[in-house]
């Protein structure tokens, strides 16, 4: 079970680094918990009569069932984010708010105690139901999570107990029609569960401190969001519905709540659809909006389900997303674990081969060379012979460890390293290759030293074997948190045939969180640019 930790207001779950610190925190927080269990108490019980309020609000004066009802799933959402030990004390908060709240607005005190026992009985019952089918999966991060947030802690608890507040109000003469009352009470706390528990459970567990990190500008575009969500939820749900065809405008929130799911998150969408919840039923009630003309009970019911099919919908494209981010997150991480234990063993066969093959073999070269003597006319040119091949492995065993490992980047660094490449490579092959680069700050990490370094190694092997080109250009520039690597040629393009190298490049900037752009036409050359950001790579 992870570790909890209480945070005014709420409990917030602990990471997996602040659960190896718990001892230290426990003693911090022993005295602070006998205050804090009280206090949230108290939050969550202006929390239950704050929605109550809203509830009320929000009940059409035909019908005694809320078309929108918060309080429930207020508890519900604190019941998630608090130790199941802490329970009791806020089910004990909830009661007396409950009755003064249903007392004085002339509820019967039957009809109070039974909705009280179908208000603390559906929280409660989805609380338990979620913690013993969750495991050790994210709540609204993992598909799995949702699922069993949608049937075990929204579907099943309200469909329970619906029957239960549905008989209470046909029986204190509140409600006449047991089915409509049960439809109406079944959909109006699905739809509140659905907005109001992800919202609260989200920002609950990412805390006060994700709050005074986020960034100016992600203020500014919440902001944006919440003022558009909100006109965009009024003109669409607030206007007289003479026009049948305001339904095509029902639809035109859909591009605000993929902006927020995108950019925000299952919390942020989840606070956008309680926005749109709570304008569209405020206007329903009042026979504005689409659904405006029909009867109450059918425009409130085709609200539920609209609101219902939206967020259900949403939450399960937020876990995928997040699902798919982590997914692509240990893949990258994988990646690098195995570049990194690759470069090690090119690393340690590298050095092997210089410090002990190489070594031996220079060590018998100065042997034969000895025993050329000319006293030992008749055994000279075998030993000449001898002594070629031994300088001819000698010379490929050098290159060979530099190929598993350049060496010169631990001695020069990167733009040094990378000048002396492009004057050896040039040499070699017969073609005009500069090298233009920026100074380095400070050492760049081994990995992008090495990936930047290998990537010119076969980009100009590639040329030369390739290209037909008869210059070539390689430059380094470092573009804020990122460095880049363009490579650029006149030769022929890129053929079907120098591929491998790319795909190695692609695979390498998979772990680098970088990316791999090329520009190629036949007869006009090649150019080939990597962009690595340092932070991934630190």
């Amino acid at each position: 079970m992870l570790n909890q930790k209480a945070v005014l207001p709420f409990f917030r779950f602990g990471t997996p680094t602040e659960s190896l610190d718990a001892p230290c925190r426990n003693e911090k927080l022993a005295g602070a918990k006998v205050f804090n269990t009280p206090v949230i108490a108290l939050v969550v019980a202006f929390g239950y009569y704050l929605g109550s309020q809203i509830g009320f609000l929000l009940t059409p004066a035909s019908t005694p069932i809320a078309t929108f009802w918060p309080p429930n799933a207020m508890l519900l959402g604190a019941l998630l984010l608090t130790p199941a030990r802490s329970w009791w004390v806020l089910v004990l908060a909830v009661f007396p708010t409950h009755l003064f709240v249903q007392l004085r607005t002339g509820i019967p005190v039957i009809s109070a105690l039974v909705w009280f026992v179908g208000n603390t009985g559906e929280a409660l019952l989805g609380a338990i139901c979620v913690r013993i089918f969750k495991k050790d999966k994210p709540l609204f991060e993992s598909v799995y999570g949702v699922l069993v947030f949608l049937i075990f802690g929204v579907f099943l608890p309200t469909l329970a107990t619906s029957f239960l507040d549905a008989a209470g109000v046909l029986l204190t003469g509140l409600g006449k029609d047991y089915w409509t009352l049960w439809t109406t009470r079944l959909t109006s706390n699905i739809v509140a569960d659905l907005t109001i528990v992800p919202t609260i459970v989200i920002f609950g567990v990412k805390g006060l401190s994700w709050f005074r990190r986020a960034s100016l500008s992600a203020y500014s575009e919440a902001a944006v969001l919440t003022t558009s969500t909100v006109m965009v939820g009024q003109f669409v749900f607030g206007r007289e519905s003479a026009v049948s065809s305001f339904w095509a405008f029902t639809y035109a929130p859909l591009l605000l709540l993929i902006w927020a799911l995108l950019r925000f998150g299952s919390g942020g969408v989840s606070a956008a659809l309680l926005a749109v919840a709570l304008i569209s039923a405020w206007n329903t009630i009042h026979g504005r909006g689409p659904l405006g003309m029909q009867s109450m009970v059918y425009a409130v019911l085709s609200l539920h389900f609209l609101l219902t099919v939206l967020a259900i919908s949403f939450l399960l494209s937020g876990a995928l997303i997040v699902e798919r981010r982590t997914a692509e997150e240990t893949l990258r991480a994988k990646c690098g674990h195995f570049l990194h234990a690759q470069e090690q063993e090119r690393y340690r066969i590298a050095r092997e081969l210089h410090d002990n093959i190489l070594q031996r073999l220079t060590l018998l070269g100065l042997n034969i060379n000895e025993l050329r003597a000319p006293s030992l006319v008749f055994a000279k040119p075998p030993l000449n012979k001898l002594y070629e091949q031994i300088s001819d492995i000698s010379k490929s065993i050098r290159e060979l460890s530099h190929k598993l490992h350049p060496f010169m980047l631990e001695y020069l660094g990167l733009p040094r390293a990378l000048r002396k490449l492009c004057r050896d490579a040039g040499a070699q092959c017969g073609i005009t290759i500069d090298f233009s680069g920026d100074n380095l700050a400070s050492p760049l990490p081994s990995d992008v030293s090495s990936f930047l370094f290998r990537t010119s190694q076969n980009a100009l092997q590639s040329i030369a074997q390739h290209s037909h080109a008869k210059t070539a250009l390689i430059e380094l520039r470092f573009d804020g948190p990122a460095v880049q690597l363009r490579i650029s040629d006149d030769g022929v393009g890129l053929g079907s045939s120098e591929g491998a190298w790319l795909t190695l490049v692609r695979e390498q900037l998979l772990a680098l969180d970088g990316t791999l752009h090329i520009t190629s036409a036949a007869s006009k050359g090649t150019i080939v640019e990597v962009s690595v950001p340092l932070k991934a790579s630190s």
